[in-house]
């Protein structure tokens, strides 16, 4: 079901090419997405005691990121943001919870949900302004304006505070599964804008490196270093392993940074976690 609305993109795209798809990015961003952080955030009463997991999961992150940097100094200046932040981003969402559910059950699935929600508030964070190519005021102000993460801390304290929002489920879960649905379709037109000819090498060679060889390779060393329990630790594991997550085209379309690249960059590093996951699980 996931494949056939990036389908449907692809086609919607091929067949009336003059749709715009950065209105389709500001619909789910701005509009959609929000629903899906409020629905997934009060479903269950979060555990605030579970903070270890997202901590080092941010640990490992960080520390990666100081490797993608240096590595995208390699590279041309329009394709070092993509270089530093896309393979930091994995698709935690789609992918790292049934998988997760799938290897270890409702443990899994209670650490992965959590995870994901670090990894979506970091992409729309830190992420954004990476994205960005700069820091400033201005860019500073759009990273702000982006509605999912004040959402986040809104329905954190819904959750906390036991506040009843019943009533509204039914509304939350529709614009959530608009959410999902219309964020395939804009992966799907942003697919079919690829051009075979302009595929950039090197750049898809180093984030695929990234990907599989060095944020696995430091996050094994974080996770022996601290000691953690082996079936967190392969949780979180698998967590900074995923594909990269869909969302990164949204942030490259909003702020005009290539988003057709970072599609081809996501379908190949959904197309080299295959093996990748047959040889590690």
């Amino acid at each position: 079901s996931i494949y056939f609305f990036i389908l449907i993109g692809f086609i919607a795209k091929k067949l009336f090419s003059e749709l715009n798809e950065k209105s389709f990015v500001i619909i789910s961003v701005y509009f959609l997405q929000p629903f899906l952080t409020l629905w997934g955030l009060t479903l269950k009463p979060i555990d605030f005691n579970a903070i270890k997991a997202p901590i080092i999961y941010l640990v490992i992150i960080f520390i990666s990121l100081i490797f993608t940097y240096l590595l995208s100094k390699t590279l041309s200046y329009k394709d070092r943001s993509i270089a530093t932040i896309t393979a930091l981003v994995g698709n935690t969402g789609n992918l790292g919870i049934p998988l997760s559910l799938a290897l270890w059950g409702d443990v899994g699935a209670f650490w992965a949900t959590i995870l994901n929600l670090i990894n979506v508030l970091f992409v729309y964070s830190i992420g954004a302004f990476f994205y960005a190519g700069k820091f400033n005021i201005q860019i500073a102000k759009k990273v702000f304006k982006i509605p999912i993460i004040w959402t986040a801390l809104i329905a954190i304290f819904i959750n906390y505070s036991k506040f009843n929002i019943t009533p509204l489920n039914q509304m939350l879960q529709m614009g959530a599964y608009s959410s999902m649905v219309i964020q395939l379709i804009i992966f799907g037109i942003y697919t079919a804008n690829i051009k075979i000819k302009t595929i950039p090498i090197k750049l898809s060679i180093i984030v695929s490196f990234e990907k599989f060889i060095i944020i696995p390779i430091i996050g094994y060393m974080v996770l022996k270093f601290l000691n953690i329990d082996d079936t967190l630790a392969k949780i979180i594991l698998l967590e900074v392993s995923v594909p990269i997550a869909v969302n990164n085209v949204n942030l490259a379309a909003l702020f005009d940074n290539q988003p057709e690249v970072v599609a081809w960059l996501i379908i190949l590093s959904s197309i080299l976690f295959i093996p990748y996951f047959i040889v590690i699980y």
